[in-house]
């Protein structure tokens, strides 16, 4: 029984130094993974996105695109996207996301116009009228 107090000591010390993952969602398998689609591909995905979100509801999406943010004042919210250009960057196109995890905005948040990589849930959130827009739900953002 001598080994006890040794084992217990070093079953208390692996709490401690075992990182706490509690924060983070579990890694989950991405269904569209934008970052590995050329620039043309990524765009018309996310067009069809926004014009189709029925297709995309529910899947775990993963895309690289510049950090915006805007605060609509007559909602009195923030909102924050992810925004890709087509291959000629010419035009763009964007989705908004929601963080698993909120932060402080502006501390917390990378500068506007930032390379963001963003992972998390597509979802469609409605709006008091008829319309509404694609966001994505229990983001993960990583600063590239």
């Amino acid at each position: 029984m001598k080994l006890f107090p040794f084992i217990l000591f070093f079953a208390i010390l692996s709490l401690f130094a075992t990182p706490s993952f509690a924060d983070s969602p579990a890694p989950r398998k991405i269904d569209v993974d934008l970052t590995k689609m050329s620039g043309t591909v990524v765009y018309a995905m996310v067009y069809q996105m926004v014009t189709e979100p029925k297709k995309f509801k529910g899947k775990y999406i993963k895309m690289k695109g510049f950090f915006s943010s805007y605060y609509d004042e007559e909602v009195e919210r923030r909102f924050y996207g992810c925004v890709i250009q087509d291959a000629l960057a010419c035009c763009s196109q964007g989705l908004a996301f929601e963080l698993s995890k909120p932060r402080e905005y502006p501390k917390e948040y990378p500068e506007e116009g930032s390379t963001i990589v963003i992972e998390g849930v597509f979802d469609f959130e409605k709006d008091e009228g008829s319309g509404g827009f694609p966001i994505i739900r229990n983001a993960v953002l990583h600063n590239e």
